[in-house]
């Protein structure tokens, strides 16, 4: 029983530590044109890192497949990431979406 208790402590502190770290997350994940912006930020990031390597001849015909996988990766964790945070997007016009 103290074991269980012990164990529970350390849960409650790693929470508190780690809430913090959560705030901008939870604020990216109110606002779909926050999170539609970092999404196309860092697949757009991914291919200029892939023109500059391989050219833009290498992104139209083989490597715009990470791009895509990448994008629906992010796209997926976000909507995942509302759900087990218990979040909802900001409707549309509002002043969250600004």
């Amino acid at each position: 029983m103290a074991t269980e208790f012990l164990w529970a402590a350390l849960r409650m502190r790693v929470r508190d530590v780690t809430r913090p770290a959560w705030r901008p997350v939870d604020w990216l994940l109110t606002s779909n044109s926050r999170t539609n912006a970092f999404i196309t930020a860092a697949v757009g990031a991914q291919a200029i890192y892939i023109v500059d390597d391989g050219g833009l001849t290498a992104l139209a015909t083989e490597i715009w497949e990470p791009c895509g996988i990448a994008g629906a990766s992010l796209y997926a964790l976000t909507r995942w990431l509302r759900r087990m945070r218990g979040i909802e997007p900001a409707a549309r016009g509002s002043e969250a979406d600004e």
